[in-house]
């Protein structure tokens, strides 16, 4: 039982949702088979084993005795009897999603759909000017905004029809408007995911015929907004300008997008800063950190009121290349206890320490605080390289050591654990450093050449480091 797909989606549920799954059992409109009563049983057993879910709690002779009452198994018994609960499961789970608040505007209009289908039309009509009339006073901007009126369009569509007498556009103008208004906005928001998307992945030119759309974006607040975010991500390089006048663009229509729909289009700038920053663009690193200054108080990095462990990291290697030192610290300290699923052994408040006191040139401290991680996690390269950054620091002779060791698990360990392009990153990174080692104090030349080295791997871990570094021979 311990390795069911059945028992995968009962941990999945909240403790809350869980009492409420009881409930839904217990009624007969839903739970009405020849089973009903084995199933009802089955999903006690299989809750007084929570939260742990032991292999020796729901052990499969168990289960079929405390279910059925018997100890003599009876092939498939059981089976069917999980299988129905499965099925159960799954429409509590599909009625929770439907009937929940957020999903209102569609219950509403499939209510209107409903009455209209049955021959309903006047309290049709009428649920249907209600739900227009609410968003009328709630002009927000968002795709899902767009598709609810979409869809609004396409039911007052459908009424028309059948209303019709051949006299009138049966809101088919009305239909294009809100069809065309929703398919630009979604299609400039799939073309600003390809772009991103290809920047990092080196894809393919994706061929979009371009379209008139200057109607629409005068319709649109979002949809001007989409487009400059489309051209900032098209450019192989934007200047800090054009940034500064996306976000005042975004400050100043603030109250005609969503909170999603602001937290998307200040993803796709962060992430674009980014890029131009791992390119060597060292300039925009002030500006990434202002950015997440701004972005942290407004709620757009939580989930359920906590943070992730990529953001948590990054968010500080992005304060401590800006100098933001006090800010990075108190970052770490506030939310190390506000990290989706937990920091097992502090690791990421380990980190993050150490990379503030790495930052703040405290090397010998830093050293102090380098966590350990597993071999196989991404987290182990990044502590790894954090560590041998921290030796070249403090020109220690272990330096090489490390670096042989690093690159020893990287091409006999790492290869089964980590994929390729990550390889690459960390070789091409060693291989830089080494070059670092060597080179004299000063030398503008040599400078010059690490500089073109650095700027010319397209794979290249910990490259704003490597540039500083490779300038300070400069």
């Amino acid at each position: 039982m311990t390795h069911t797909y059945l028992l995968e989606a009962i941990k999945a549920l909240q403790p809350s949702k869980r009492q409420e799954m009881s409930l839904f059992l217990a009624s007969s409109l839903f739970n009405r088979g020849k089973n009903a009563t084995e199933i009802v049983r089955l999903y006690e057993v299989i809750l007084e084993a929570a939260p742990d879910f032991s292999e020796v709690l729901l052990s499969k002779e168990r289960v079929y005795f405390q279910v059925f009452g018997a100890s003599d198994l009876i092939p498939g018994r059981l089976e069917k009897v999980v299988s129905d609960l499965n099925k159960l499961l799954r429409s509590f789970a599909l009625v929770q999603l439907y009937l929940s608040e957020s999903n209102e505007e569609h219950q509403q209009i499939d209510w209107a759909k409903w009455l209209r289908i049955n021959g309903l039309l006047d309290p049709s009509l009428k649920v249907t000017n209600r739900l227009k009339s609410k968003r009328e006073r709630d002009k927000t901007e968002s795709l899902e905004e767009y598709r609810i009126n979409l869809l609004i369009a396409e039911e007052e569509h459908e009424w028309e029809s059948v209303q019709n007498q051949f006299n009138g556009d049966v809101q088919i103008p009305n239909l294009i408007y809100h069809l065309d208004l929703y398919y630009y906005n979604y299609r400039t928001e799939l073309e600003n995911r390809y772009l991103l998307q290809q920047k990092g992945a080196h894809l393919f030119d994706l061929e979009l015929a371009e379209v008139e759309i200057d109607f629409y974006q005068k319709e649109s607040i979002l949809l001007q907004i989409s487009k400059k975010v489309h051209e900032i991500l098209k450019k192989d390089f934007s200047t800090i300008g054009e940034f500064q006048e996306m976000i005042d663009l975004l400050r100043n229509h603030e109250n005609d997008l969503t909170f999603q729909t602001l937290s998307q289009m200040y993803a796709y700038l962060r992430s674009a800063c980014t890029m131009l920053i791992n390119a060597g663009n060292l300039e925009f690193i002030p500006l990434l950190h202002e950015i997440h200054k701004d972005n942290l108080p407004r709620g757009y990095f939580f989930v359920n009121g906590d943070i992730s462990r990529q953001v948590y990291v990054n968010m500080v290697q992005v304060a401590t290349r800006a100098r933001d030192f006090d800010w990075a610290r108190a970052f770490t300290e506030e939310y190390k206890q506000k990290i989706i699923g937990g920091d097992e052994g502090r690791f990421f408040y380990h980190f993050n320490m150490a990379h503030c006191l790495f930052a703040e040139g405290r090397f010998e401290e830093a050293l102090d605080y380098i966590p350990e991680a597993p071999s196989s996690s991404h987290y182990h390269h990044m502590v790894r390289r954090l560590e041998l950054k921290i030796y070249y620091e403090l020109h220690s002779d272990l330096l090489s050591y490390k670096m042989d060791a690093f690159r020893k698990f990287i091409v006999r360990t790492a290869a089964k654990t980590i994929a390729a392009n990550l390889r690459t990153m960390d070789i091409n990174f060693l291989n830089i450093l080494m070059q670092l080692t060597q080179a004299p104090t000063k030398d503008k030349a040599r400078s010059t050449r690490l500089v073109a080295r650095i700027e010319g791997k397209k794979l290249l871990a910990d490259r704003a480091w490597l540039l500083e570094k490779a300038h300070e021979f400069g």
